[in-house]
């Protein structure tokens, strides 16, 4: 921890001395596991929500709850997504003896009003457990804030004995009084950690007489220990003393407030944002189109060529930073992947063909929700100075993107509008909240994050917008059952690929900002129409398909050609209805050259097999390549809590298993009812939505069949994961085994 602190001066020592960490009178509050065993389901539903490794598996009982909550890993996991105080308050914890009273706390903290808020954060999570007259901390919590909890050194009173004259404020005080210039500086580097100085030419055996440094001085004194040839470091005794009435820092407590630095008109931001989220949309469209008809090759590890990344920005007429993020915004969207082939290439996928069929709006909300719950930081392209990090690989991945988009989106939802906010501030502000990661990667994730949201449309002119308030509504990370989880942001099976759920939400937000859609065009002698605006998602399918889009933007041209024109006619359009479209949509007659084109070709087609099937705006054009890969839904993002259902019966399993007596509920009197394979998943699907229970016919793996009672909780990859209440647990059972299934007359959860 390296905390602003204001510095101890010499002949500015603390007025009182607060208590040395001992062992005190407090109430035992027993073991761990004990604890748990006398919550609520409501204090057991807090735990799993903040800590979802404990339910991935669910423990059989609650000793291996207990066990598993205890785990260096867990326990890791847990601080990391604590704020700087809440960690502080942790790691003065660990430096205690047990067990240790509220009050004895609150002493050695100057009786910080932010205490409460504190311990009620580490209880919630299993860190701590107890009342105020005595608290236990897990074991393992001493060995997570090692080697310096709260930027202490270790004790040294075991190993010298004369510490505990040197620890006193009497004394620290007639020291300093005698200390050469300079001694001050020195303390100041060490006293709020880390608690160790490398020195050169250090002369170990120093005495008070012979000291020729402030170093050697202090070592002599006994306020420094020589750890090391070169190495010195501040004891705990005497670091206790000298940080007087509080252990920790002035205003550590305190979350970093996000300065103004500028204050903008809220409808010229929201029209900055609507035209950087709409231009965001059409370099997307232009990309992938181009890339499926020359796609780039897939590098050996997984990337994109350098060469084809600079092509990319030319396409776009934009930056190389703005092709890399368009690149990793699709493949987090699923309208991107690499194909099958013993020489891969990266394709747009079938869901490519279905998104642009959609409009704007529904087309900038999959984008701005894929870019808000991607790991991909495309601001990491090109950054490695040994090795170059290519777009697409592997090494742009981080999963603490979301987490700090999350962090950021709140901060910046928090200011008024129109507030453009100090960007060094908001720094800051994400440090303090996340205090044990790295901080150079939290600063780089903070301004690329700032960056990528002016591209992308969230703000507009340096400030957070309509569009960007809403991203902020639908922060992935939130510690809630509500959070977006997996099951919730699941992609929807489509014949011809997988989609992301647009949200309504998203959808709203943009819709005022973009221009209005228009449904007309013009057509020109040149075989052109031009179309003054975003046009309607429907004459935009239809244009795509009898021309091809030469530009994009406030105006967008499509140039129809001979090949344009056969390959509509080879789809199933015919003369009439393209004439049809033309005469209803054109705001200009049809050109001579147009119409004389569009006969010749008809007059040609005797070698074209004109198809009856009816057309399928989603399906690619031909000469369009489209990845085979089948794209699985995305996960949640690393943290996010279990969803409903699994909290549910996870607690229900951990109760019973310290009731194995307790009574199974009755199914009812239905029989199991034999169930197409092609139904299964929508019956299941339905059951978990109206949180009913149900009984299923499975072929164990004996080959005996059993009716199983069972709450459903998900259907996932190809199994349906349930509460089964004959060996009251959660398990898993494949689809293909379940041959019929009924809806109980019991009610799900006993209700």
């Amino acid at each position: 921890m390296t905390p602003n602190a204001i510095p101890i001066k010499i002949g500015q020592m603390p007025t009182k001395t607060p208590p040395k960490p001992r062992k005190v009178k407090a109430d035992d509050p027993g073991a761990l596991v004990d604890w748990f065993k006398s919550q609520d389901d409501d204090r057991l539903r807090d735990l799993l929500v903040h800590r979802p490794d404990l339910v991935h598996p669910v423990p059989a009982d609650m000793a291996k709850l207990a066990a598993r909550a205890a785990t260096n890993s867990s326990i890791t996991r847990v601080l990391d997504q604590l704020d700087a105080w809440v960690v502080a308050v942790a790691e003065v914890i660990a430096c205690l003896d047990e067990p240790f009273g509220k009050k004895e706390l609150a002493v050695l903290l100057n009786n910080d009003p932010e205490l409460d808020r504190a311990l009620s954060v580490l209880k919630a999570r299993g860190v701590i457990w107890g009342t105020d007259k005595g608290m236990r901390a897990v074991p393992v919590l001493k060995e997570v804030v090692a080697p310096h909890p709260a930027g202490f050194g270790p004790c040294f009173i075991e190993e010298r004995p004369d510490l505990t004259a040197v620890a006193s404020k009497e004394r620290i005080k007639q020291i300093f009084d005698k200390a050469p210039k300079g001694v001050d500086d020195v303390i100041d580097k060490v006293l709020w950690g880390p608690p160790v100085l490398v020195v050169d030419k250090l002369n170990r055996e120093a005495t008070t007489s012979s000291a020729k440094t402030p170093y050697e001085y202090l070592m002599a004194q006994g306020v420094l220990i020589a750890t090391g040839r070169h190495e010195l470091t501040l004891p705990r005794e005497v670091a206790f003393v000298l940080r007087g009435e509080n252990l920790l820092p002035e205003g550590l407590s305190t979350l970093p407030e996000v300065s103004i630095k500028n204050t903008r008109d809220a409808q010229a931001v929201d029209k900055a944002a609507g035209g950087a989220g709409l231009h965001f949309v059409q370099m997307m469209e232009e990309l992938l189109d181009i890339w499926g008809e020359t796609p780039p090759a897939v590098l050996r590890n997984g990337g994109l060529a350098q060469r084809d990344l600079t092509l990319a920005s030319r396409i776009c007429d934009e930056d190389e930073n703005i092709a890399a993020l368009l690149a990793e915004t699709a493949l987090a969207a699923g309208l991107l992947a690499a194909d099958e082939s013993n020489e891969p290439l990266w394709l747009p996928t079938p869901a490519f063909d279905l998104w642009r069929t959609r409009t704007v709006q529904e087309r900038w909300a999959t984008l701005a929700e894929a870019w808000l719950t991607s790991t991909r930081v495309p601001s990491l392209v090109g950054k490695n100075e040994q090795v170059r990090i290519n777009a697409l690989s592997p090494e742009v991945d981080k999963p603490l993107a979301p987490e700090i988009k999350s962090i950021l989106l709140k901060a910046l939802v928090s200011l008024p509008l129109g507030a453009e906010p100090n960007e060094d501030d908001l720094v800051k502000h994400v440090n303090w909240q996340r205090p044990r990661r790295e901080a150079e990667l939290v600063e780089l994730l903070v301004r690329s994050f700032m960056q990528e949201a002016n591209l992308i449309g969230a703000r507009g002119l340096g400030v957070l917008a309509t569009t960007g308030r809403a991203l902020g509504e639908m922060r992935y990370t939130m510690p809630s059952p509500e959070a977006r989880t997996a099951a919730a942001r699941s992609a929807v099976a489509d014949p011809k690929g997988h989609v992301i759920k647009t949200d309504p939400l998203l959808v709203e937000a943009i819709a005022p900002l973009l221009p209005e859609a228009i449904d007309h065009f013009l057509l020109q002698a040149d075989l052109t129409a031009v179309i003054p605006g975003p046009p309607e998602s429907h004459v935009a399918a239809e244009l795509r398909l009898l021309g091809y889009q030469e530009s994009r933007g406030a105006a967008q041209v499509y140039r129809f050609t001979e090949s344009s024109l056969k390959r509509a006619l080879e789809r199933g359009k015919s003369k009439d209805d393209i004439m049809a479209f033309f005469t209803k949509y054109s705001s200009t007659e049809i050109p001579q050259p147009l119409e004389y084109l569009l006969n010749d070709l008809v007059r040609q087609l005797g070698d074209v097999k004109i198809t009856d099937d009816p057309i399928d705006d989603t399906e690619p054009a031909p000469g369009e390549k489209r990845s085979t890969v089948k794209l699985r839904p995305r996960p949640a993002p690393e943290g996010s809590p279990p969803d409903a259902p699994l909290l549910i019966s996870a607690i229900k399993a951990l109760r019973l298993s310290e009731n194995p007596k307790a009574k199974i509920p009755e199914n009812g009197s239905n029989p199991p009812e034999p169930m197409p394979a092609s139904e299964l998943v929508s019956f299941l699907s339905k059951a978990i939505d109206e949180n009913q229970s149900i009984t299923i016919s499975y072929a164990e793996g004996d080959g005996t069949v059993k009716d199983r009672f069972t709450d459903p909780i998900r259907v996932q990859g190809g199994l349906l994961t349930g509460f089964d209440h004959t060996e009251t647990r959660i398990r898993d059972y494949a689809l293909s085994r379940i041959s019929a299934t009924v809806i109980t007359k019991a009610k799900k959860n006993g209700k």
